[in-house]
């Protein structure tokens, strides 16, 4: 008998004493302890799979989802894509940072695609949306709405279209409801009210072309600046050869009042101005007895418009004085 025989033995006769007494106990052995998981390890992979539409008809997108034993996506997995119809492309993909590897699958009919990592495998029924729509057909020639970006009511407005078509019928449409068709390449309008209006031209042979336009009521007209007018008048003195002359204005033949009047230039005839006198009434002493042809030249600025200037002159005797 060999030694672990005889262990095995006497454990058995241990075991069978205690059969019987409350105070025997049996120390089972512990199980053995797993192996810790290893976090790059894949432990399973998923596949989903996208059948295209429209264009993309008789294709599918096809995705393989890597994780490890605590469902954490794995990166860098390389995952071998196959497919029981049709093909799929690429055969091998590796994961990207979200643990997802792509692949394209290419079939008429119904394909059992499958991923695999390794020993682990999953596989998903792929149903074939159909044959591919069908690209649509040739582009119909362009056509270009020209006219200027703004206009003004009630003046007209030219409108014109660019195109290589040749023989088309154009249909006019200006925004403000008005609509005319027309084989001529260009087309007058008339905007009565102001705003934005989005015009559009088009024809069965070309696409539609549209283009905005602002459309304002004219300036009013500039007012008519007030007549602007000045008279002099002048008194000599009894006692000396002073002068003394003072000047008014009027516009559109109404006097305006002094305070209308900025500036005065006085030229009194003998060689001596005084300028930009800012008073109505002036005295000027002459050295000698004679007559003097004086000038005002006044500028004023009446309520109905800007400043202006008008100028006035007097013929005046001036008397020796009494000795």
């Amino acid at each position: 008998m060999t030694r672990d025989m005889l262990k095995n033995l006497i454990r058995l006769v241990g075991l069978l004493a205690c059969v019987g007494f409350a105070g025997c106990a049996y120390d089972n052995p512990a199980e053995p302890s797993r192996p810790p998981l290893d976090p790059s390890a894949p432990a399973q992979v998923a596949i989903g799979a996208a059948p295209g539409v429209g264009t993309q008809a008789g294709t599918a997108a096809v995705t393989a989802t890597v994780q490890n034993g605590n469902g954490v996506a794995l990166p860098n997995v390389v995952v071998t894509f196959a497919t029981t119809r049709g093909t799929i492309s690429p055969a091998q993909a590796a994961t990207g940072v979200n643990g997802v590897a792509l692949a394209t699958l290419t079939a008429s009919d119904t394909a059992d695609v499958t991923a695999s990592v390794g020993t682990l495998a999953a596989h998903t029924l792929v149903v074939s949306a159909g044959s591919p729509t069908p690209p649509p057909g040739p582009a119909l020639p362009a056509s270009f709405l020209n006219v200027t970006g703004s206009a003004t009511t009630g003046v007209p407005v030219v409108f014109s279209v660019s195109s290589s078509a040749v023989g088309a019928t154009w249909i006019w449409s200006f925004g403000d409801g008005a609509i005319e068709q027309s084989t001529a390449f260009s087309i007058p309008h008339t905007y009565g009210k102001a705003g934005v209006y989005t015009a559009t031209v088009s024809s069965s042979m070309t696409a539609a072309s549209s283009a905005t336009i602002a459309v304002t009521d004219p300036l009013p007209p500039p007012a008519t600046p007030a007549a602007f007018a000045v008279s002099m008048g002048c008194t000599t003195s009894t006692t000396s050869l002073a002068l003394a002359c003072n000047v008014a204005a009027t516009a559109n033949g109404v006097p305006l009042p002094s305070g209308s009047i900025t500036n005065v230039t006085w030229d009194w005839g003998d060689g001596l101005i005084d300028a930009n006198q800012t008073t109505t009434v002036k005295t000027h002493p002459y050295a000698n007895a004679g007559t003097y042809r004086v000038f005002a030249s006044v500028t004023g600025a009446p309520s109905l418009g800007a400043p202006q200037t008008a100028t006035t002159s007097l013929s005046v005797t001036v008397p020796k004085p009494p000795t």
